[in-house]
């Protein structure tokens, strides 16, 4: 069994309308009918049937609130995400942008990547890093996003360039499109073909996590020049890769594979403001397992365990808890 777990930034339950909520132009055929249905969300708890392309799948709604007062943030949202404690409760706040050094320490106990490590399964983190920001991630110069220090903790090689040229990692926006006037000779890259290379990657490996946060930086923009391409780009790939799932592999990579979608907090559905919101966020699955991912999820504080039983690895809430004081 694969997982190929997508963490898509700021990204929740909004209006069906477009003139407030980008995410229901009618151009996303993926993402609109899923996160601004008429109906509203699903239930939390719930999962609602979906398909797209022929597969079938299950889409859901969790709180990302975690009965902390205050706006949810990223920090501590996607912390809870990849290693399923209330990361809000553990520090008694909702923590923005990077991890500090408590839910540093939480990430580095508890979060599946590295869970996964441990038990010998096979994780990996598909994103590619920038030459000029590689060295900086690694001598610690820089701070990590939660995803990063995920990856980090779990002892994993992060993705070069050189893998992006080779095929064997997808950029930040999907296409490449950020890089083109910088000085990489990077060529463009389709949502298409960077499905593939995500599908491909997942086959290979029982947890393969891949992160997209262009679409909280342009939810906090508000800038419609850019929350269009960022959106197109996601749709296009999502798309893409669900369509991907429906199509006979051979060979090496004949496995079973489920997407898993999620977010930490939303934001880019909901333009009338530049901050996050309180909607309820999406967790979405494709594939024969997906049921089990999505059914019974009603906070993000759930997601955890289920990508991690689904790709073979032991439950969060197994591993040795850490003191918010350590």
């Amino acid at each position: 069994m694969g997982v190929l777990f997508v963490f898509v930034d700021g990204l929740g339950y909004g209006t069906s309308d477009p003139g407030r909520n980008p995410v229901a132009a009618p151009g996303l055929t993926f993402l609109a009918p899923l996160l601004a249905h008429p109906d509203g969300p699903p239930v939390p708890g719930s999962a609602r049937p979906v398909s797209f392309a022929g597969v079938a799948g299950f889409a859901g709604a969790a709180d990302a609130c975690l009965g902390v007062p205050g706006l949810p943030q990223s920090a501590t949202g996607q912390t809870t995400l990849l290693t399923g404690e209330n990361a809000s409760a553990y520090v008694g706040r909702h923590v923005k942008a990077h991890p500090t050094g408590k839910l540093r320490l939480l990430l580095e106990e508890r979060n599946v990547l590295t869970l996964g490590a441990r038990a010998g399964r096979r994780v990996t983190f598909l994103n590619m890093f920038r030459p000029d920001s590689l060295p900086l991630v690694l001598s610690g110069e820089r701070r990590p996003s939660a995803t990063t220090a995920a990856a980090l903790a779990a002892g994993l090689r992060l993705r070069t360039l050189e893998d992006l040229v080779r095929g064997e990692a997808v950029y930040h926006d999907v296409t490449c499109w950020t890089l083109q006037g910088q000085s990489y000779v990077v060529p463009p890259v389709t949502p298409g073909e960077a499905a593939r290379r995500a599908l491909d990657v997942a086959a290979r490996h029982d947890l393969c996590l891949y992160e997209y946060f262009l679409t909280d930086m342009a939810g906090h923009a508000r800038d419609p020049e850019l929350v269009g391409p960022v959106l197109a780009n996601l749709d296009a790939f999502l798309g893409s890769v669900v369509a991907g799932l429906g199509l006979p592999r051979a060979g090496p990579d004949d496995v079973e594979l489920t997407l898993v979608l999620a977010s930490d907090h939303g934001n880019i559905e909901d333009l009338s403001t530049a901050g996050h919101t309180r909607n309820l966020v999406p967790v979405l699955a494709f594939g024969r397992s997906a049921r089990s991912v999505v059914e019974g999820v009603a906070s993000i504080t759930q997601l955890a365990g289920r990508v991690a039983g689904l790709a073979g690895i032991p439950a969060p809430e197994e591993a040795p808890r850490v003191r918010p004081d350590a």
